[in-house]
């Protein structure tokens, strides 16, 4: 399953380890790609959300969860962009 970078939030691996985890889709995802070893950069003017975004450092994905994760194909934005300006 082909994902686009806004839709990783309704994932079903996503929203499946938020469901378990007791935390939101976008909790997942930003914790995902700390655990990656990426930088992330969440965005938000909601109150609500940035500090649901800090609250991302004090737990991690259990390994058997985090394995899952490799399912996720995603499409990459970069490389959309640039076969756009080649064209």
């Amino acid at each position: 399953m082909m994902v686009k970078a806004g839709a990783v939030l309704e994932h079903p691996v996503v929203v499946s380890a938020a469901e378990k985890l007791g935390k939101t889709p976008a909790q997942v995802a930003l914790r995902w790609g700390i655990q990656m070893g990426h930088s992330v950069l969440p965005k938000s003017t909601d109150e609500e959300r940035i500090r649901a975004n800090i609250d991302v450092y004090d737990w991690s994905i259990p390994d058997d969860l985090f394995a899952k994760f490799s399912e996720i194909e995603q499409a990459s934005e970069v490389a959309s962009e640039t076969r756009k300006l080649k064209a």
